[in-house]
């Protein structure tokens, strides 16, 4: 029954213990994190996790792979099991990190809800496809308008290629790790937050050569313009309207794929 839900979402399993041993150490993440696993799968990835983390929270939305987490760790103190979806599901208040093989289909909406959240994560690894991560990153010569949204506060970088036989099934894409850095000290203040993200979403919209910019222009040009005000706003209730389309119609595949 899962892997027909895990066709649906996209998803490819990593097998290579000392491959993920090997990333995890040089992710960034600490004994003393708390870390959040996004689409756990069977738990090759957990247990890496629970290694070098005195908490980890594995969130899947499966309720058999859930289960079979639970059986394989026992009852690690270490360890909160969530059967739920990302979307759905409250981020920690506290600070924390992720390191997740995500679901292909939904790898914008999580990085948004990530990345927007009043709390972001201080560092994420993510197993994306490559030309997903390519179009959150400003290195590109076209910038996408996520990019320049997430510039002033988070540096992103592809830390890692898989080969495609990494992964089970084979995907028929090139996947590989991005790891997001919140920065220290944000390129733009707090109080200026919505006033760039409106400029930004302004422009997009209105002009789409602005890709071309330098990434650092958009913060030495953004403006307090009328015009831009609730761009922003706008743009994320049109973003949760196909959100919610995107689910409605992967719900209604899964309901006649199963029964």
């Amino acid at each position: 029954m899962f892997k027909t839900r895990r066709k649906l979402l996209s998803q490819n399993f990593l097998g290579n213990k000392a491959l993920i041993s090997r990333l995890i150490n040089g992710s960034g993440i600490l004994w003393n994190d708390t870390v959040l696993e996004i689409g756990a799968g069977s738990g090759i990835i957990t247990e890496g996790l629970l290694s070098v983390s005195r908490k980890v929270i594995a969130l899947e939305i499966d309720k058999a792979l859930s289960a079979q987490i639970g059986s394989r760790f026992g009852n690690n103190n270490a360890l909160e099991i969530v059967c739920g979806n990302f979307l759905d599901f409250d981020l920690p208040k506290e600070p924390y990190k992720v390191f997740s093989n995500i679901p292909f289909s939904i790898t914008g909406e999580i990085v948004k809800r990530l990345l927007f959240s009043d709390n972001p994560p201080n560092i994420c690894n993510l197993i994306v496809q490559k030309e997903a991560a390519e179009k959150f990153m400003v290195s590109q010569g076209k910038k996408s308008m996520l990019s320049i949204l997430f510039y002033p506060w988070f540096e992103m970088k592809i830390s890692h290629i898989f080969k495609r036989t990494d992964f089970k099934p084979i995907p028929s894409v090139n996947l590989c790790l991005l790891q997001i850095v919140k920065r220290s000290t944000p390129l733009v203040p707090a109080q200026d937050v919505n006033k760039f993200r409106d400029y930004v979403v302004y422009k997009y919209t209105k002009c789409r050569s602005v890709g071309e910019w330098p990434a650092v222009q958009w913060v030495n040009s953004y403006t307090k313009n009328a015009r831009c005000r609730g761009s922003f706003a706008k743009w994320q209730s049109e973003q949760e309207k196909l959100v919610k389309i995107h689910r409605t119609r992967t719900d209604r595949n899964w309901r006649k794929k199963i029964f």
